[in-house]
């Protein structure tokens, strides 16, 4: 079995990985944070990611749901209370409460060696970790970059050079000035994470208020506002008021 850590502190993963040895489990890997983990996984391919919940920028959940195929199975390690992890209805391979013991540690490496003997797969799926964060209260910082496709891999952009974010044929673009990339996020999940700084206009769009210019009606109910690259997006009869009302506030 191929393991990666993945713990933003230092001393976390030196705990894990003195455990591991002594379990007899390859290493092969370590990364600081969300965004090295992808790099990390890309590159080693590891059989299981003990993964962090709880990281700066990039959380654990962030990491699970952009990691592409075949996926390793995932161990969250997290400090959150034993009694809220158990209301969660199993989805996870495993989750391990902080601080880690031999003996916890151990239990779940034997799970992880009798699925991959088994299956070899583990499925996450947006609704599953999205269950898993509510089971154990987990709240995702307001991030102050997103991670979007690129190529084969994926990177980042700050949210505030994002104009807007698009739905279309079952994927969600971000625009910035210099281009549209996919990402892995639905419009309704960018829409909580970003109260404040985006404002959902129409079933299919979702707009940065501080890049929005101006807003005119169009004589039905409906509204259309121009945006900071001058592109303009048309805002439904439903959502027109309450647009109208956000942009008054920023002037």
């Amino acid at each position: 079995m191929r393991v990666l850590i993945v713990d933003d502190e230092a001393a976390a993963r030196r705990r894990l990985a003195s455990l591991l040895e002594e379990l007899g489990v390859e290493i092969v890997g370590e990364a600081p944070d969300g965004f090295a983990a992808l790099a990390a996984v890309r590159q080693h391919r590891p059989d299981v990611v003990l993964l962090d919940v709880a990281m700066p920028e990039i959380d654990g959940f962030d990491v699970a749901r952009h990691l592409d195929e075949p996926r390793p199975l995932i161990i969250f390690q997290t400090a959150y209370a034993e009694f809220a992890l158990k209301a969660f209805e199993h989805d996870a391979l495993d989750y391990v409460v902080k601080p880690v013991t031999r003996d916890r540690i151990a239990q779940a490496i034997d799970r992880a060696a009798r699925r991959l003997a088994s299956t070899g797969t583990h499925a996450w799926t947006p609704e599953a970790l999205r269950r898993l964060g509510v089971a154990i209260g987990h709240v995702p910082a307001r991030p102050g970059r997103l991670l979007v496709r690129h190529g084969s891999g994926h990177r980042l952009v700050p949210v505030l050079d994002i104009l807007c974010f698009n739905a279309d044929a079952g994927l969600v673009y971000a625009r910035t000035a210099a281009g549209s990339a996919a990402t892995d996020y639905t419009l309704n999940e960018l829409e909580a994470r970003s109260p404040g700084v985006f404002i959902r206009v129409s079933r299919a769009d979702l707009v940065n208020l501080a890049h929005i210019r101006s807003i005119a009606g169009n004589g039905d109910g409906s509204a259309t506002i121009t945006l900071s690259d001058g592109a303009s997006i048309r805002v439904s009869r439903r959502r027109a008021a309450a647009v109208r009302d956000a942009v008054r506030h920023l002037y």
